[in-house]
């Protein structure tokens, strides 16, 4: 089957500070009912983050879908995660259908900053 193309969107930050929780929204345009959705945030260290639906392998929470039929979701990345990665770090997002045909919706390269505010009271 030839590769099917897909208008993906995401507000992927340029600039993320390392360390904060990432709360990525996704918008494919496509019935998302029966795939499963692939997400892996990395840097060129070998510090790597697997995220994952529930369908295919993953935790609840760590992809939510948050409309099927419009094909809206959003890929969480935990506080912490990214404490020790490289000031430049990638994320590659890979769809498969019910079918098995998969594909790789969105790759892009990304900044991490070290966080500057690390306390939690401003008078100690």
């Amino acid at each position: 089957m030839a590769q099917q193309i897909y208008i993906f969107n995401t507000d992927m930050a340029k600039t993320v500070a390392k360390s904060d929780s990432m709360a990525l929204f996704c918008d494919i345009n496509v019935d998302l009912t029966g795939w499963k959705i692939r997400c892996e945030v990395y840097d060129e260290s070998g510090s790597s983050i697997k995220i994952a639906t529930v369908n295919s392998g993953g935790t609840s929470g760590d992809i939510d879908i948050d409309n099927y039929a419009d094909g809206f979701f959003t890929i969480n990345v935990a506080k912490d995660l990214t404490t020790d990665f490289d000031d430049t770090g990638f994320i590659e997002i890979e769809m498969e259908n019910s079918s098995g045909d998969t594909y790789t919706v969105y790759q892009a390269q990304f900044n991490l900053t070290d966080k500057k505010i690390t306390w939690t009271d401003p008078s100690v």
